[in-house]
């Protein structure tokens, strides 16, 4: 009777050992519990932003609050996520052959489309440094740069708006002369990685500069995983675009080309819309 007693002690120990030690599966969780709410608090400290009903609907953020009208970019979401899951992809950059193609537009859409998946973080990052646009389709203005981020003036937590709660926005307010040499250095690629590895975002995506009109997103393309091409239907040329998908491909992997004001009737139904090719 006394080794039975003996033997089931030294098995009780055991298993208290087992779910209560430092790599027990109570532990893990433990951790992994104070992890999570350790990140909600560091998102939760960005300031926090807002979009009027009024100032969506001027800069057509149909994606802020979803439904019908937010059908195209919810479809795109979708096909980014399935195509970023697959090849472990997180970090995109959204450009264009030429200006006015609604890249910043679409990147905005896009970014608000992704948060409203509640369990995804997300960024949003301006990286078109000479002609800025986030800022005045947001309709926010602010004092602090995202290029002082990069350059090791700010810091991300002060200058980082954040849209709901999961989804921070870094903006510019005026232009660089010359983003290209600040897109080039180690260090803007060392900020970056200190953000992701901080605030872990499961996307961020980079409203960039059109490709045809100076190298910065050339410049910067060594710090993506891949890029969507916005095209405009009818002024974007074929050859515009293979020319882009040419030269990205040769630093990053395209993800897809995206049509934007694309104008067609079907069914009966006309509206503006979006078309996607991948």
């Amino acid at each position: 009777m006394e080794r039975l007693q003996a033997a089931l002690e030294k098995a009780r120990e055991k298993r208290e050992q087992v779910t209560t030690g430092p790599d027990s599966p109570r532990a893990a969780r433990q951790s992994m519990s104070q992890e999570s709410t350790d990140l909600r608090q560091l998102w939760a400290a960005i300031p926090e932003m807002e979009i009027s009903n009024r100032k969506a609907i001027k800069q057509r953020l149909v994606s802020l609050t979803g439904g019908s009208p937010a059908t195209p970019f919810d479809v795109l979401r979708t096909k980014v996520l399935q195509l970023t899951e697959a090849n472990g992809w997180k970090r995109i950059a959204v450009t264009s052959p030429a200006p006015g193609s609604g890249k910043t537009t679409t990147s905005l859409n896009l970014a608000l489309a992704l948060a409203r998946q509640t369990d995804l973080r997300v960024t949003l990052m301006d990286m078109d440094m000479r002609r800025p646009a986030l800022a005045k389709v947001t309709g926010y203005r602010g004092k602090e740069e995202f290029s002082s981020v990069l350059e090791g003036k700010a810091r991300f937590e002060s200058q980082a708006r954040r849209l709901g709660e999961n989804l921070s926005i870094s903006m510019n307010f005026s232009p660089n002369r010359d983003p290209s040499v600040l897109f080039l250095r180690d260090g803007t690629t060392e900020v970056l990685d200190q953000i992701e590895q901080e605030y872990q975002p499961d996307l961020m995506v980079f409203d960039m500069p059109p490709m045809m009109v100076n190298d910065d997103t050339s410049a910067f393309l060594k710090n993506v995983d891949c890029a969507l091409i916005i095209a405009e239907a009818g002024v974007s040329t074929i050859n515009q675009i293979d020319l882009c998908e040419k030269e990205m491909s040769e630093q990053s992997n395209v993800l897809g080309v995206v049509l934007n004001k694309c104008r067609f009737s079907s069914d009966g139904y006309g509206y503006y819309d979006y078309k996607y090719g991948y």
